[in-house]
Order: structure tokens, then C-alpha cells, then sequence
């Protein structure tokens, strides 16, 4: 009875201290001192200064309303409790997992999109962000922008010293680790930060585009199972990649952030396998500010077939859609700024921040002046490019799936029997249907 007691004096602590990290009802203005409706808008991206940036542009572009942004860390648990206590904001921030848990919560894009958008807007998304928005068949937020998996972000001088090209085959793979290695420099050829499991969960989805094209799809979907053949051989292939070190000794200890990167940027690796959203750090800015005037010219290619093939398939799924919260007082403003930030001005404007590829298909970025060299200007069409005509989806709706992938994987690339590994993944689908 005790423990009953303290867990639940636990239990009000936590949701107190969120709501109170979430700020509470008393924290939003419904209007300013000269009478504007405040739209409120909460995501855990883009970083806190893009984000005024994209509120004050907005606000700058019309009299009618005032966007406040707010960038929570906890972001999912945090917008979780605020919704349960009616303190929502009235745009939301939202992931490709989050849209069915959110949708009840949610108004259909269509109810409001064509008046603040126009007739055809659903038309200029790219086709993956609609399906990727749209739950039982109605689509309940609009996508912003997208982020792919998986690349090599390289960096070309290094790789001009030892005679290397950016592989796109496995033998080219291997060719290239074996004379960066010849060079006796202490350099990672190819690094992979496996200590996180998302990422190992990203190039896994792409390693099975490559074995066996679309098969993933079918698993996902229930049509097939995690014990097929075809999903053994992307798993051995998995395995093998580590245990024939071209991805570096030691990469399940390796952090993506910050020890990847600063790998990276220290010249201690040559190739970084990655995802579009690092498409920011080729920038004239970026490198001069963040990195102490790095001079090196950066590229990024498609990850290199590894199964033999030629194909080098990329995934990507939206990396944020903005919705609008059925009980917000102010959904009118909130649609307003979706649309601008969707099909308007704040569109571009976003993408020349180049955290995420455009949602829109024809949209016009101005980004030759924001890079020092043709292969950057060059790495950032190919990035765009081939997100845009991406073969499939980075997300796994299913959180158990999601989350015990992850953990098998890390357990198979430590020499655990794959096959043992994927009939636990399919243990837990099974639990899910």
C-alpha cells in the first residue's frame, strides 16, 4: 500500500513539473497589448533562433496575427501531458509517428487548407509527405520538410589526398577503405555511430532496399515477416559489414552526436554516414562559425550499394508536419501560418536554412551563395533530389517494432545469430496484430 502511495505522489510531481515546463494556461496571451491573436507553435525542431525566425517572417508578412514559437527537449512527453490538460498550442509540431496518436486531436487538413492555402495545394506536396500525413485515409497535417537516410558525407579534401572517390558500389567501398588505411594516417574511412540505435535502424532500412527492393514494405505492412529469407540476408549483410570493418572497430561505442560529428570535423574520419539534415553543416556560415573557419570542401553521396548491386536506394519521411489543434480558440491564425510556412514564403525561406528538403515540388531555394564550392552546391541538388524520389519511408509506426529493431540490431552487429535476433523482432509484430 505504501509503494501504492509513493508511486502515486511520484506520479502528480512529474505531471506538475511537465505542466509547468509546458508553461500552462496562464503562460499564453490570447491576444497582444494592440489586440492580435497569439498563434502559439510548439515542435522539438527547428533550433529555438530558426524558429523566431520563421515566427517573426510571418508575423512581418501580414497585420491579422502574432506567432509565438516554443522549442521544448522533452518534446513528445511534454506536448503529451499539455494536450491531456487542454494546454495544447494551437500549431503543433509533429513527427510521421506522431500523426496517428495524434489524430482525434487533430482538425483534417482539408478543413482548412483550401481557404487559407488555395484550391490545389495538395497537388504541389511531394506524393510521400500526403501519404505520409494521412491516417485512414485523411490526410491531418501538412508537411514542411523532409529528411532522408542514408548518405556518406565526405570530405573531398581529405579524400583527393589519398586518391579516393566517393564509392558507390561495394568493391569501390572497399578499394577506398583499403587505401585510406594504406596512407598509415590514423583516419576513420568510413564511420558509422551504431551506439545509436536509430541510426542503425535507418541503414538497416536502406541495406534491405538494396537486397531485396520494397521487401521491408511488405514486413512492415504484415504481408511478410521478419524471418523471410530476404530479411536474413539483409541482416547477415548487416553483420558482416561490421565484422569486415567497413564500418569503423569500435562503432557501437560511437555516438552520431557529438562524437561522430566531431570526428568529422576534426579530420579523424573521411566518410560520415549520415542523413540529408546535416546538408547545414556545407554552408559558408556554418563552417566559418561552428567550425573555426573550416576550409575543407564537403560533399554528400547516396550510401554506397553494399549488397552487390549498383542501385544506391534512399528512404525519408517527413522530419516535421505542422497541425492544427481541434480545440484551439484560434484555428483560423494557426492555418494561416500553415500555409505559410507550407505553400508560402516561409517555405523558401525555411529550406535556406537547409535542416530539411522542401515538402513542395517546385519550389525555388536560394542556396548558390550560401556554399563555397561546386561540389557542395552539387551535394545539395543530389540531397534534395533523391529525398525527393525517395524509394520509401524512414518511419516504422509501430514503437515495440521500432524499439526492439533497434536493440536486435546492435545485438547482431556484436556477432549475435541474426536469425535468432529477427525471430524475436517477429515475435513482437505478431504481439502488435
Amino acid at each position: 500500500m505504501k509503494k501504492t502511495t509513493i508511486a502515486l505522489a511520484s506520479s502528480v510531481l512529474v505531471l506538475s513539473s511537465l505542466l509547468a515546463a509546458c508553461g500552462g494556461k496562464e503562460e499564453a496571451a490570447a491576444t497582444t497589448e494592440d489586440g492580435k491573436p497569439v498563434i502559439n507553435w510548439w515542435g522539438w525542431a527547428p533550433q529555438p533562433e530558426v524558429g523566431e525566425a520563421m515566427a517573426k517572417a510571418f508575423n512581418e508578412s501580414q497585420d491579422d496575427y502574432v506567432v509565438k514559437f516554443k522549442r521544448l527537449e522533452d518534446y513528445e512527453q511534454q506536448l503529451q501531458v499539455a494536450m491531456l490538460g487542454g494546454d495544447g498550442p494551437d500549431v503543433i509540431g509533429l513527427k510521421e509517428p506522431m500523426i496517428p496518436q495524434y489524430k482525434d486531436r487533430l482538425v483534417p487538413a482539408k478543413d482548412y487548407m483550401d481557404k487559407a492555402a488555395g484550391a490545389g495545394w495538395k497537388e504541389k506536396l511531394i506524393e510521400l509527405g500526403v501519404e505520409q500525413t494521412t491516417v485512414d485515409g485523411e490526410q491531418m497535417a501538412v508537411p514542411v520538410g523532409f529528411t532522408g537516410q542514408a548518405y556518406l558525407m565526405y570530405n573531398k579534401t581529405m579524400l583527393d589526398k589519398y586518391g579516393v572517390t566517393p564509392p558507390k558500389t561495394y568493391d569501390e567501398t572497399i578499394a577506398a577503405i583499403d587505401k585510406i588505411n594504406a596512407s598509415g594516417d590514423k583516419v576513420i574511412p568510413m564511420q558509422l555511430g551504431a551506439k545509436d540505435a536509430w541510426v542503425g535502424t535507418d541503414v538497416f532500412n536502406v541495406l534491405s532496399h538494396q537486397v531485396a527492393p520494397g521487401y521491408i514494405q511488405k514486413v512492415l505492412e504484415g504481408e511478410a515477416k521478419w524471418t523471410d529469407k530476404e530479411m536474413v540476408e539483409t541482416a547477415e549483410l548487416w553483420q558482416q559489414l561490421f565484422e569486415d570493418k567497413v564500418f569503423q572497430e569500435g562503432a557501437l561505442g560511437l555516438a552520431t552526436y557529438m562524437d561522430g560529428m566531431n570526428n568529422f570535423f576534426d579530420k579523424k574520419a573521411a566518410m560520415w554516414v549520415i542523413g540529408s539534415w546535416e546538408a547545414h553543416s556545407m554552408t559558408t556560415v556554418e563552417k566559418r562559425d561552428k567550425w573555426n573557419n573550416f576550409e575543407d570542401e564537403i560533399g554528400f553521396v547516396p550510401l554506397p550499394n553494399l549488397a552487390g548491386g549498383t542501385e544506391q536506394p534512399v528512404i525519408a519521411s517527413i522530419d516535421m508536419a505542422l497541425g492544427v489543434n481541434k480545440e484551439s480558440k484560434q484555428q483560423d491564425g494557426a492555418a494561416a501560418f500553415i500555409a505559410y510556412m507550407t505553400q508560402g514564403e516561409g517555405q523558401a525561406l525555411y529550406m535556406e536554412k537547409f535542416e530539411m528538403a522542401p515538402a513542395v515540388k517546385d519550389i525555388e531555394v536560394a542556396y548558390e551563395d550560401k556554399f563555397t564550392s561546386d561540389v557542395e552546391r552539387e551535394s545539395y541538388k543530389i540531397l534534395n533530389e533523391t529525398v525527393k524520389n525517395a524509394v520509401a519511408g524512414r518511419g516504422i509506426r509501430d514503437p515495440k517494432v521500432y524499439d526492439t529493431l533497434g536493440k536486435e540490431l546492435q545485438n547482431i552487429a556484436g556477432g549475435q545469430d541474426a536469425k535468432e535476433a529477427l525471430a524475436r523482432i517477429q515475435a513482437i509484430a505478431d504481439q502488435g496484430k
